[in-house]
């Protein structure tokens, strides 16, 4: 049974004439009359008893009509799906974050919406570190990420530039410079993240150290210095915090915690979008471009 068949029934269903129902689907009654033989001949029941005088339904024909019906939309709802998935309207895109990122994020998605509202986002937070191998198995489709990235199994692209920021208590003696040298700041304890967090910006911010011939005074603890309870130690004045200056803003918010620009000409970290390079699906291609279109559209601002 083709679905032409079940179109062509249900003219003849409508009309209960065969003359007619030719008439409107623009095709001659002979084959008309044809088709539906052929329809009978496949379901193994007759679907109309004719004569010369009219046409009726058989009651298998009228029990036939309602299931043909909803067919025949169910087909119409299909070919919008088709469609819609072909120009990247319809699907599931995942999204990973990691720590700070979600303004971009919220502002691509917020707009990818409106555009594609029956695509659906899910978003989730993911450390940079373990993102890469999240895309290779698919855990997600797209990945808003620090370095390192795994640029020979993935496609990425730059997004733009975090500066570094040294957090501390606003009652410190450095706390209103404009900004700092870390030259400033190398006798403070510090409270570093664990390095499978961010392995690229544990490497960065111990490199700055490490290029000034400087050694980090560490504090040993069991918290997160981008969490709060890491947030809470800087308030109390045991140690200072050096990160990207996103993930302090997260921080920093409702504590009395100063944020001064960290003055070094390496004490930045690319922000990168990740995705695997055979990706086929319109609808995370759709969303890529998204992301292109926001960042390019704060970058004119930043420039303007």
């Amino acid at each position: 049974m083709e679905l032409r068949h079940v179109r062509y029934f249900l003219a003849v269903a409508e009309y209960l004439n065969f003359s007619k129902a030719a008439q409107q689907l623009h095709i001659a009654q002979p084959p008309l009359s044809r088709q539906i033989r052929q329809l009978e001949e496949d379901l193994g029941v007759a679907l109309f008893v004719r004569n010369k005088r009219r046409v009726e339904l058989t009651k298998a024909g009228r029990v036939f009509l309602d299931e043909a019906r909803k067919l025949v939309v169910q087909a119409g709802h299909a070919t919008e799906a088709a469609r819609h998935a072909q120009k990247g309207e319809f699907g599931v895109v995942k999204i990973g974050i990691a720590s700070g990122l979600g303004g971009v994020v919220g502002k691509t998605v917020g707009e990818h919406c409106k555009r594609f509202p029956t695509v659906n986002i899910e978003c989730k937070d993911i450390f940079s570190t373990a993102q890469n191998e999240a895309l290779h198995k698919c855990e997600i489709d797209v990945g808003f990420m620090r370095p390192p990235v795994d640029q020979v199994n993935l496609g990425c692209e730059l997004l733009y530039e975090e500066e570094f920021v040294v957090v501390l208590p606003k009652s410190h003696r450095l706390a209103k410079r404009k900004f700092l040298r870390l030259k400033d700041v190398a006798d403070e304890p510090l409270i570093v993240f664990d390095r499978n967090f961010s392995c690229g910006l544990y490497d960065k911010i111990l490199g700055l150290y490490s290029r000034q011939g400087l050694t980090p005074h560490f504090t040993v603890t069991h918290v997160e210095a981008h969490e709060e309870a890491g947030a809470i130690m800087v308030a109390s004045g045991r140690a200072i915090f050096i990160g990207a200056g996103a993930i302090v803003t997260r921080s920093v918010h409702g504590m009395e915690l100063a944020s001064v620009p960290l003055n070094e000409a390496e004490a930045k970290i690319d922000v990168y979008m990740a995705w695997r390079k055979d990706e086929e699906s319109n609808a995370v291609l759709s969303f890529l471009d998204s992301v292109r279109r926001v960042c390019r559209r704060s970058t004119d601002k930043a420039i303007a």
